[in-house]
């Protein structure tokens, strides 16, 4: 009897210690030092949840005086996030130390766990940026020479992937899909980019289009065969052709994930568009339609989060610093009604704004009762400060980090909010300065 107990007791110890292992595998720790980076910075989610749940104030990083941090935070499975403008392939039980500067990607240094992987990734093309077509460098005389440039880069990408140690099969799988997928946005970006840096107009630029789409057709139909596959929508690239290669056919189950994706996407874009939280209640019987549980989970989290604040609640109060350092909350200014203009010294949109912000704040300059407060959501900020000074900007120059406004649920800017003299909401999308409703919607209050 005693030496069934005994035995009994040994394999719970096990168990108990098979569990304390695998909880503490749960566990990413990062540590090291940042440079160019404000003082708080997010190790934000590149999955493609990245634009589906609502902001989260997890993973953020305070760098000591010394610009050093060490953060750790749960993950049950690998996943790709991004710090600063480097990408990142994070596995559970990851222990790096790092160097990451945010105005040179390339510097970053690695050392422990998944090491070599994150080195590989400081390379990676810029979707948005055209991929392998790198803002133009690539572009030739001819479509065919621009399309060799292209792959010739897509050849580079995977001799260094394959000389990439240490890096899991997952891992390279994922890659070589991201390759494959640069290449065929690289290939949808050549025409514009081309064009645009040829100097081509009217019948030389319809003449090289139709060249150059001619040239591609061949090369996107290689590219794209059999690469309909949900597990790349991780990937920022592939989401952005998946549309066009389901086009093509693939298994039944990949397409509806990535339909559902599309679907879901641009279901939270529209329910952030709402202003009055009365009227997200038909968004419920959409969201039960997408037929994805991860998708559906994500976007009910969403609407929970967007149905929970919004038009003629109290606004949520939250602690900035203006151009002097100062700590100061937005709840300071209640009595009067608070138009907010968020921006970004990197959003086009947002600087196109800034003039017609100027001069609507300039109409009510001798109004005691309104306050026009510019929010930045620069990560860093020096150029948020170079920017106010050199427009030579006044009053209420403000700055934050993203992170703190979750409530808000601020994804894209340019983008504006405004409270009444009750500090209630009265819009979470206020019309922009450059809007004649602007000035209607803050006289209507100051009433």
């Amino acid at each position: 009897m005693t030496k069934k107990l005994n035995t009994l007791l040994c394999f719970c110890l096990l168990l108990f210690t098979a569990a304390s292992a695998q909880k503490k595998n749960e566990w990413v720790s990062l540590k090291g030092q940042l440079k160019n980076f404000s003082n708080q910075v997010q190790v934000e989610d590149l999955s493609e949840l990245q634009y589906l749940l609502p902001p989260t104030t997890e993973r953020i990083i305070v760098p000591d005086a010394k610009s050093s941090f060490h953060i750790r935070f749960k993950l049950s499975k690998p996943n790709y996030f991004r710090l600063g403008r480097n990408i990142l392939y994070l596995s559970p039980g990851d222990n790096l130390e790092m160097f990451v500067d945010y105005n040179d990607p390339i510097a970053a240094t690695f050392k422990g766990n998944g090491a070599q992987a994150n080195a590989y990734l400081r390379s990676t093309p810029f979707p948005k940026g055209g991929s392998f077509i790198e803002a133009g460098s690539q572009v030739k005389e001819s479509p065919e020479a621009t399309i060799n440039a292209i792959e010739a880069q897509a050849d580079i990408r995977r001799k260094d992937l394959a000389n990439t140690k240490n890096a899991t099969a997952e891992f390279k799988r994922l890659e070589n899909a991201r390759i494959k997928a640069d290449l065929i946005n690289s290939f949808y970006s050549g025409e514009d980019y081309s064009i645009s840096i040829l100097r081509l107009k009217d019948d030389k630029a319809k003449e090289f289009s139709v060249a150059y789409n001619k040239a591609i057709a061949p090369k996107l139909t290689f590219y794209s065969k059999d690469f309909v596959d949900a597990s790349f929508m991780k990937l920022v690239v592939y989401r952005d052709i998946a549309s066009d290669l389901i086009k093509n056919g693939g298994k039944a189950a990949d397409i509806q994930h990535i339909k559902d994706w599309y679907t879901s996407y641009s279901m939270v874009k529209a329910m952030q568009r709402v202003s009055d939280k009365s009227q997200l209640a038909p968004f419920k019987s959409k969201v039960a339609a997408i037929k994805t549980p991860e998708l559906k989970n994500a976007v009910n989290q969403m609407l929970t989060r967007q149905m929970a604040f919004g038009k003629g609640d109290t606004a949520v109060d939250f602690v900035a610093q203006d151009i002097s350092g100062n700590q100061i909350s937005l709840s300071s200014l209640k009595g009067k009604v608070i138009y907010v203009d968020l921006w970004a010294t990197w959003c086009g949109p947002c600087m196109q704004e800034m003039p017609h912000f100027e001069k609507l704040k300039l109409k009510y300059k001798d109004n005691p009762n309104v306050v026009f407060i510019s929010l930045s959501l620069d990560d860093t900020i020096s150029p948020w400060k170079a920017s106010v000074n050199e427009r030579k900007a006044d009053g209420y120059q403000w700055q934050i980090n993203r992170a703190k406004l979750q409530d808000y649920n601020i994804v894209g800017i340019p983008r504006s909010l405004l409270i009444d003299k009750n500090f209630k909401m009265v819009d979470m999308n206020a019309p922009m300065p450059s809007a004649a409703e602007a000035q209607q919607s803050i006289d209507e209050l100051l009433k």
